[in-house]
């Protein structure tokens, strides 16, 4: 049952709703982005080298794709430093909403660099997660379009490029290491740029929501494996539109657990639109 894409990609969506809430309830008490989000990745791959011994080990021999790993750990140090600042300033609801956009920035890489056919399905696809953005930001007859928005953007956009470069080199790693050297690699790099002091770190662990942090450190490594688990035991068609579910159920979760009962229909409908284009992208 483990090793089935239906068993993964359920746990997946069950820890990517505590994921996102508790990651916003971590962002409250916070008072320094770079910090919170080298406490939250650091934690989030050590926790996830507690299951390397459940998984075969084994390193890919060629020098090269230590090089694609470098690289993609640098967007992916950039485009969870924005997402920090983006979760702060945006509902979970919304942000969930945004955060399908990275299918979007996919397409187009894909699209570019990969030589993927455009086909009739994956462009009404694109316009339907756009026109759910477009739903979701169109508040009182105008648009709500905040700086939030744009680092959201962006932040997709870099975890698009991290997603390009490193396909195909997963499995030639244990996956928890491989996984933990995303997460703690991007960390170390966001210690370095943004300069952040040991004191910094100390002081937001002090003063943040402890157990959101644990929450976030706890289920970021295995989202992360049941995820990429699950696209090897399914194909990709399968299971992108499932784990698009969860821009609905982030939407309840929102309303009933973080209070967020502004524009609900409206957001749902959003959320629709979204799910509806992902699975017309990925037939």
């Amino acid at each position: 049952m483990i090793n089935t894409w239906w068993f993964n990609i359920t746990v997946h969506l069950v820890l990517s709703v505590i994921f996102i809430h508790a990651y916003k309830l971590a962002t409250k008490r916070s008072e320094n982005d770079g910090a919170l989000a080298i406490i939250l990745q650091a934690l989030g791959g050590l926790i996830t080298i507690l299951f390397i011994p459940l998984f075969k080990i084994q390193f890919p021999a060629n020098i090269k794709t230590y090089l694609f790993l470098g690289t993609a750990c640098i967007f992916y140090a950039i485009a969870e430093r924005l997402f920090v600042i983006a979760r702060r300033g945006l509902a979970v609801s919304t942000y969930s909403i945004l955060e399908q956009t990275l299918t979007i920035f996919l397409i187009i890489l894909g699209l570019l660099f990969f030589n993927e056919r455009l086909v009739i399905n994956k462009i009404i696809g694109t316009l339907f997660v756009i026109i759910g953005n477009i739903i979701v930001l169109f508040k009182k007859g105008k648009f709500k379009f905040s700086k939030y928005t744009i680092v959201g953007l962006l932040g997709n956009l870099s975890l698009a490029i991290a997603c390009v470069i490193d396909v195909g080199i997963s499995d030639q790693f244990n996956l928890p290491i491989y996984v933990s050297i995303t997460l703690i690699v991007p960390a170390f790099m966001t210690f370095l740029v943004d300069k952040i002091k040991l004191s910094d770190i100390i002081n937001d662990v002090k003063r943040g929501n402890k157990r959101a942090i644990l929450l976030v450190g706890a289920t970021w490594g295995l989202m992360m494996l049941t995820r990429i688990r699950a696209y090897l035991f399914g194909s990709i068609t399968t299971i992108a539109p499932i784990t698009s579910i969860t821009t609905v159920l982030n939407v309840l979760v929102a309303y009933f657990v973080l209070k967020e009962k502004d524009s609900l229909p409206r957001k749902l409908l959003a959320a629709l639109f979204v799910v509806f284009g992902i699975v017309l992208i990925n037939i």
